[in-house]
């Protein structure tokens, strides 16, 4: 293990830290990080996405 936080004071909460910690460091490989999605492009079209459709109920509002 290359990384390893030591925390002294535990709580409710270590233990699946720890597991989460262990599970991440076991699969890295696996899950090849590097090969996973832009965030940010996604963030950024769903954005777009809503943004557009404010646009569009403020300029084009349903008319019954």
């Amino acid at each position: 293990m290359k990384n390893k936080v030591v925390i002294k004071d535990r709580d409710e909460w270590s233990s699946l830290a720890n597991f989460i910690g262990n599970m991440i460091a076991k699969y890295a490989d696996e899950i090849d990080f590097d090969s996973l999605p832009d965030p940010d492009v996604y963030l950024q079209k769903r954005y777009i996405y809503e943004s557009y459709k404010a646009y569009m109920r403020y300029h084009h509002p349903k008319t019954k």
